[in-house]
């Protein structure tokens, strides 16, 4: 995952940081954990961290006696880095729909098919999250549950 942008941008180490996130034994990590696991700087590690909880992709937890915080994916997170990222379709058909208001019929097809496109993937990506949302993913699902399925 350390070679796919989750944002344009997005820094080496967070996308490794967030891989590791899914696929790690126990699903709650240290930082201390993360970093020794993937080898990165204990900057790294806090800067990946900090960002993937900031993107609603992760979440600290804590355990009672247990000074540490342990992070891990949040329920729905993927669900949340998507509406951020299609929050501009509706701004751009926003932009669009102000425009057209703005040229008072004398706008041409462009701008029309501008708003219906930003519309029509507006309206299909806003179907699609909520079906995502309405799924039962049995989450949190226990770790030995986990591991009896992975059989």
């Amino acid at each position: 995952m350390g070679d796919l942008p989750l944002v344009d941008g997005t820094p080496r180490a967070v996308m490794r940081v967030l891989g590791w996130m899914v696929v790690c034994r126990p699903w709650e990590q240290t930082a201390a954990d993360i970093q020794a696991e993937l080898g990165l700087s204990a900057g790294s590690v806090s800067t990946a961290v900090r960002m993937l909880g900031e993107l609603g992709l992760l979440e600290g937890v804590t355990r009672s006696g247990d000074r540490r915080t342990y992070h891990r994916l949040r329920e729905h997170g993927w669900e949340r880095v998507l509406e951020r990222r299609f929050r501009a379709l509706g701004d751009m058909r926003e932009l669009a729909d102000s425009a057209l208001d703005a040229a008072r019929g004398h706008s041409d097809e462009r701008l029309l098919e501008m708003r219906d496109t930003y519309a029509l993937m507006e309206a299909g990506l806003e179907r699609l999250l909520r079906q995502s949302r309405r799924r039962d993913t049995g989450w949190p699902r226990s770790e030995t549950a986990s591991l009896a399925a992975d059989g």
